[in-house]
């Protein structure tokens, strides 16, 4: 399956993201885009999620800069959401 459009998730605490499907990495894997919608949070990762919920942060940046960038705290509940 293709990459689609980004697509508003809320969380439980009100957070709200941009995340993006961008494809397929494997037989029980695909990637994300995901950005907070905060205007103050200029962070944005790529993370891989296995079926098992499992995931890895593959690049991450922060003012459109790559960065090394350490999970975010609500990326459990994204998680659990996506598999």
């Amino acid at each position: 399956m293709a990459a689609t459009e980004a697509q508003t998730v809320e969380l439980h605490d009100g957070t709200k993201l941009d995340v993006q499907y961008l494809g397929a990495t494997g037989d029980d894997t695909a990637e994300f885009e995901v950005e907070p919608q905060a205007d103050d949070d200029t962070r944005r990762w790529r993370l891989e999620i296995n079926r098992t919920g499992g995931y890895e942060v593959v690049e991450s940046w922060d003012h459109g800069v790559k960065a090394n960038l350490d999970a975010p705290d609500w990326v459990h509940e994204l998680v659990d959401r996506a598999i």
